[in-house]
């Protein structure tokens, strides 16, 4: 049996002392939130850790901006994760994310063959969180 790491939030597991992961699947998603929302210089051990959505937050929300981050994140995702085959990174925004400062990011990517969609809602939205 694979070991994963924990479940974010943090809870009480019934075998363990925290409930884990139990598929490469929800790790690999856990690993990608972690690396969208790391600021470089954050993980001591690996400064140049993270794509820092943060600092683009508050940017410009354009299709130049746009192509920043996907291109940061790209980089990322092949030095950090590299388990997976990156598909597509494509940024969704229309007129009222830019007005609340929210956007939605969608990576796709293959993971033994299957093809996965992780989105991350970042910003001001009631329903900010990765799927």
């Amino acid at each position: 049996m694979a070991i994963y790491g924990p479940k974010w939030p943090l809870k009480i597991g019934n075998e363990d002392t925290y409930e884990l992961n139990t598929t490469l699947k929800q790790q690999v998603n856990y690993n990608l939130k972690c690396v969208l929302l790391t600021s470089p210089g954050e993980n001591i051990s690996s400064p140049g850790y993270g794509v820092g959505l943060r600092f683009y937050l508050f940017e410009s929300n354009n299709v130049y901006t746009h192509k920043q981050i996907i291109e940061r994140i790209k980089n990322q995702i092949s030095t950090y994760i590299s388990q997976i085959q990156l598909l597509d990174v494509v940024i969704e925004s229309d007129a009222l994310d830019i007005d609340e400062n929210s956007l939605l990011i969608k990576i796709n990517y293959r993971l033994n063959g299957e093809k996965v969609e992780f989105e991350l809602t970042m910003g001001n939205t009631n329903q900010s969180g990765y799927s």
